[in-house]
């Protein structure tokens, strides 16, 4: 082992035994501090990276078994969860999206019809992810993997490279595809990854339920209010020297030339799409589980062949989603169980006292999203951070499915505040059109107005459709 994983190692380590030998405090069980101890240690592993995460999940849960801190039925608990498997319904469908062209077919024919300027560019873009969104959780493989080819294609046509040629319409094409992202995956259950987590710890946590149809009408007005503002944001921020673009309209429409008619294997994929979004739209009328609607949705894939097994054995990512958040939901099930959220809520609240819900709910919103310059990932901050300040700002008062949703949306604000903090971060930064210090100055002012937008719209939409 080398010296770099060794330190590496050392960090997990020393949060675990720190905290397992540091005596209960008043009012938990040993096993409420012995499981929190582990899920911290799981946490500083995520961040430290000794191991892949999937098999750090995995000695995290024989750890909690064999230390008595929870039985295996509870310990095996988060795989049996329809959550996962909904979400694994989603990467096997985004499978089908990238493999058959679907996604780039509708990433041109968008630029085809929106392209004629700068921001009919950046709108057609967003509009392309948009459509995508909820079909395809990792939003590395959505953004990073078809939205971005096509902003580099445009940026090599329109001449516009990182560098003294990168204000022609570069970096304000980058920016804004980067950003775009974080708002799609907020307005769908399955936008983002980690979304599903956030729907399984507010049942778990909160005793709130968040249905596909639910989240989205929820989310429906904050993200689309900015969605339609962030090009004019961006625009204002970046000020590109190209104005009008008629070479991005005429290259959307050679390259969906060059794509010819659609394919079986495309029109198969959009056919079960399509369905699955009717299922997931209309389950509380149909009363059809929207995890059972996933597993449908496979079903009809792999029936028609628009996706091949073999395919879906070598998506790494789909496979290391099931096993990450299989183990965390057990976990965080783990935490609330015992009893150490509800105590921690409670200490929480007490710090806070005094505060009316409104001063508190945005004290924690905000520190909810700013604390993610510490985390490398969406995921692992939902796990970490999710309940406890959610279980806070009810505890002030705050209506409780109010707070499910909005710290749902913000889980997925959050990651477009560095390069680090979510997957399409480095691919983005990578392309060289922006110094760091740049990069994380406009990055916190659109995710502080995405933020602020939230709060304002939000509030006023949630009360309009009843939420409190």
């Amino acid at each position: 082992m080398n010296k770099s994983k060794l330190i590496r190692w050392s960090v997990p380590i020393a949060v675990f035994v720190l905290l397992w030998v540091i005596p209960t405090p008043e009012g938990l069980t040993p096993a409420a501090w012995h499981m929190f101890a582990i899920f911290a240690a799981t946490i500083a592993g995520i961040l430290a990276a000794p191991v892949a995460s999937g098999a750090l999940m995995f000695i995290a849960l024989a750890i909690t078994y064999f230390t008595n801190t929870l039985p295996l039925n509870d310990v095996l608990k988060g795989f049996a969860s329809g959550t996962v498997w909904m979400i694994f319904s989603a990467y096997v469908l985004s499978l089908g999206f990238v493999q058959s062209g679907l996604g780039r077919r509708i990433a041109y024919r968008a630029l085809s019809l929106f392209g004629g300027s700068s921001l009919g560019v950046a709108y057609a873009l967003g509009i392309a992810d948009l459509i995508m969104a909820p079909a395809m959780p990792s939003v590395t493989a959505r953004s990073g993997g078809i939205i971005l080819p096509v902003a580099k294609s445009i940026n090599e046509v329109l001449g516009s490279q990182p560098g003294p040629t990168g204000k022609r319409i570069g970096d304000f094409l980058i920016m804004t595809c980067f950003q775009f992202t974080p708002i799609t995956g907020a307005l769908f259950m399955t936008g983002m990854a980690a979304n599903p987590l956030c729907a399984q710890l507010a049942k778990d946590g909160l005793g709130v339920e968040l249905t596909w149809g639910s989240w989205f009408l929820a989310a429906l007005v904050p993200a689309m209010i900015c969605f339609i503002a962030l090009p004019l944001l961006t625009f204002k921020f970046m000020d590109p020297e190209l104005k009008r673009t008629p070479q991005a309209r005429v290259m959307g429409r050679e390259e969906l030339k060059k794509m010819g008619p659609m394919g079986r294997q495309e029109l198969l994929v959009a056919v079960g799409f399509i369905l699955a979004l009717i299922g997931w739209g209309t389950s509380l009328i149909t009363g059809f589980n929207a995890n059972a609607i996933g597993l449908g949705l496979i079903a009809f894939l792999f029936v028609s062949g628009a996706v091949q097994w073999r395919d879906v054995l070598n998506d790494k990512a789909a496979w290391d989603t099931v096993v990450w958040f299989g183990a965390i939901i057990s976990l965080a099930t783990g935490l609330t169980k015992l009893g150490f959220v509800k105590w921690m809520s409670l200490g929480f609240a007490s710090s806070l006292g005094g505060l009316d819900w409104v001063t508190t709910f945005l004290i924690l919103g905000f520190a909810y999203i700013y604390l993610h310059y510490v985390f490398a990932t969406a995921s692992g901050h939902v796990a970490a951070m999710y309940v406890p300040f959610a279980s806070v700002a009810i505890a002030a008062g705050a209506p409780a499915p109010m707070v499910a949703i909005c710290f749902a949306i913000f889980s997925n604000f959050m990651w477009g505040i560095t390069e680090y903090a979510g997957g399409p971060g480095p691919i983005y930064f990578g392309q060289g059109y922006f110094e760091r210090p740049r990069f994380y100055k406009i990055n916190f002012c659109i995710v502080t107005f995405c933020v602020l937008v939230v709060f304002s719209s939000g509030m006023l939409w949630w009360k309009a459709i009843g939420l409190y």
